[in-house]
């Protein structure tokens, strides 16, 4: 018999849950289930077919097949990113055995202890798990728990309790806080922005040093979510996301190579030629305005030797980026042509420069 809740907070007691709930976990799926799952894989295959990007996920959801299985209480409350989630757990169970309470004030006051609908949804799961409560407390907690899930975001409330444990994970990893890239993850599943309008969000939320752990994040907690007993969506609103994570790959895989051949190279920091990365493929045609804010204070600075490098360095950096991560259509073809005017406005610039400096050469003096 599970006990009580105040002892959910130690390991023994953990333990005990954890064995208690294995044990209910053995029956077998249904053939129903196993239905569903083939189907939810064909349909998912057939809605990310045309992105080449996607075989390893596909793969990775073929050797799955989207077993189900039961979780115990631990490993539920692990999900649970709430600060000190044991002892708010334990007064919300004293709130709802408190009869004179109403069921609205009570629902305010759930609320307050845990501010996150899928972390109040866990916890609530996890009181009703508990075979003593009278029966008076678990009518209450499961009036409770319909009012959540009327008033929650049904996407946003699964999302949420799904990818919890990645977000735990990686919170420790980057040491941020877990609860904020949970909410990455549901304002991404919400999105329609493009690759590099999401990139700019996490540089600025996070720092560039973590742009692409997000990325990681983002990714194992999208399959994750797919592959879970209860998807936070359909199977046809994965497909779009399948496919902008294949294009975010992308744009990590091209982030990795024009910052790879460019940083260390001049006095250029790392935030300024991601700024200018993702300006470009955003704006080619303000190319001289990109390059101006990322580099032009050092062109003023450096000679004519020093400055064509440089420009010939950005430019086989933007000529080798995938022409399909820009904004506009031709922009490989003008950068090309724009970079190759900024070389005969240099070479002519430094020509007119030495003149001034030096005089005219005696053939051409009247």
């Amino acid at each position: 018999m599970i006990t009580g809740l105040p002892h959910l907070g130690g390991r023994a007691a953990q333990a005990r849950l954890s064995r208690e709930l294995a044990a209910e976990s053995q029956a077998p799926a249904t053939e129903v289930q196993d239905d569903n799952q083939d189907a939810r894989s064909n349909l998912l295959q057939h809605a990310v077919q045309s992105s080449d990007d996607l075989a390893q996920v596909m793969a990775q959801f073929r050797r799955r097949q989207f077993e189900l299985k039961s979780e115990s209480a631990s490993e539920l409350f692990e999900r649970v990113l709430e600060d000190d989630a044991p002892p708010k757990a334990r007064q919300l169970l004293a709130l709802t055995a408190d009869r004179q309470l109403p069921l609205r004030l009570l629902m305010q006051q759930a609320a307050a202890l845990f501010a996150d609908d899928s972390d109040l949804a866990l916890i609530l799961g996890l009181l009703l798990r508990q075979s003593d409560l009278p029966n008076e407390t678990r009518r209450r907690l499961l009036q409770l728990e319909q009012a959540l899930r009327e008033r929650a975001c049904p996407k946003r409330l699964q999302a949420g309790i799904n990818t919890a444990l990645k977000a735990r994970l990686y919170g420790r990893r980057m040491a941020v806080r877990a609860c904020a890239l949970r909410e990455n993850y549901r304002d991404f599943l919400e999105s329609d922005g493009e690759a590099a309008d999401h990139y700019e969000q996490w540089i600025g939320l996070y720092g560039p040093e973590h742009r692409h752990s997000v990325l990681s994040f983002l990714e194992e907690s999208l399959l994750t979510d797919i592959q879970g007993q209860d998807p936070s969506c359909s199977l046809h609103e994965f497909g779009p996301l399948l496919i902008l994570l294949g294009q975010l790959k992308r744009l990590r895989s091209a982030d990795r190579m024009f910052v790879g051949a460019l940083l260390g190279r001049f006095a250029v920091s790392e935030l300024d030629w991601l700024v200018l990365l993702l300006g470009i493929l955003r704006y080619p045609h303000a190319l001289d305005e990109l390059l101006q804010q990322a580099v032009g204070p050092i062109l003023l600075q450096v000679d004519a030797v020093a400055r064509a490098s440089l420009l010939q360095c950005v430019r086989r950096a933007c000529l080798t980026l995938p022409e399909q991560l820009f904004s506009e259509e031709h922009a490989l073809l003008y950068l090309a042509e724009r970079f190759e005017h900024l070389a005969d406005s240099s070479f002519a610039a430094e020509a007119l420069l030495q003149r001034h400096r030096h005089g005219l050469p005696p053939a051409l003096r009247g």
